[in-house]
């Protein structure tokens, strides 16, 4: 299935390519004000158990919106890299993050990381295995990296919990199954404690948090909902009308009793033994 290049759920893939920038990065800020996705990135610094000193990867790091963090948490004389496979993202990030002392921004691979094993003291991943092609390979370059009795942490949502609220349950879930096929693999957030376990991992814990977008302008902005529709409505020639009138329903019922959808995101951590 061609996915359109303006689309939020297969757009991440190659951004350097025809994704379209200004689209993906106004999901992400929006994203970065919002309270439950503060909530869980707040628990995955704790989870790094981060000191003065240290070295730490942010792998995927996008906008380098968590790079100011993680370098408060290093200082003084701690070392932050933000890797992302996009240069068109990272120049963007130099302006959120490349005066700071200690941060360095770097274009690479996650599948084949450029750096000499156990050089990190942490190494964090966050919605960034939903998009690539190998997730196991890239679990096993972030352990690759890490330093014995260093802390590997990885955020990931599973598209399989994906819900729209709307009384026509039925015609949300088929939006809502068109949105998970934009994704490479639209169910790893279920799979992660299991994955780095399987990576000879220890101390493995899984977190939950559900991620939750209030009103049909955030919802969108979020789950990309119209552009959804848009592509099924194409897709699927006999369901334009249902579609449409699904649509009109939802914005109904956000003028009177509002629209929210949630998805799940697991939140897992776990040290090189």
């Amino acid at each position: 299935m061609r996915e359109s290049s303006g689309y939020l759920a297969s757009g991440f893939r190659d951004v350097d390519g025809d994704a379209d920038l200004a689209k993906l990065t106004a999901c992400l800020g929006f994203l970065a004000g919002l309270p439950s996705f503060q909530a869980y990135k707040a628990r995955s610094y704790q989870m790094m158990r981060l000191k003065p000193g240290q070295t730490v990867a942010d792998l995927g790091c996008g906008l380098g919106f968590d790079l100011p963090e993680l370098a408060r948490r290093v200082r003084p004389g701690g070392r932050v890299v933000g890797l992302d496979a996009s240069r068109r993202l990272l120049a963007q990030a130099r302006e959120v993050a490349g005066g700071l002392e200690g941060v360095e921004l770097v274009q690479g691979d996650i599948l084949a990381l450029g750096f000499p094993a156990n050089t990190f003291d942490a190494v964090r991943v966050d919605r960034t295995l939903q998009h690539v092609t190998d997730p196991r390979q890239a679990i096993a370059e972030m352990r690759r990296v890490l330093r014995p009795g260093g802390w590997l942490v990885a955020a990931e949502p599973d598209w399989g919990t994906f819900v729209i609220d709307c009384q026509d349950v039925a015609t949300s879930d088929l939006v809502a199954q068109r949105w998970r096929q934009g994704f490479r693999n639209p169910h790893i957030g279920r799979g992660l404690g299991r994955m780095l376990r399987e990576e000879g991992l220890g101390e493995v814990a899984v977190e939950g948090f559900i991620l939750l977008a209030q009103g049909l302008e955030a919802v969108d902005m979020v789950y990309d909902l119209c552009k959804t529709v848009e592509m099924l409505k194409e897709e699927e020639g006999r369901e334009r009308e249902r579609l449409a009138a699904w649509l009109e329903d939802l914005r109904r019922q956000d003028a009177s009793a509002g629209v929210s959808a949630s998805v799940t995101l697991f939140l897992a951590c776990g040290h090189k033994v």
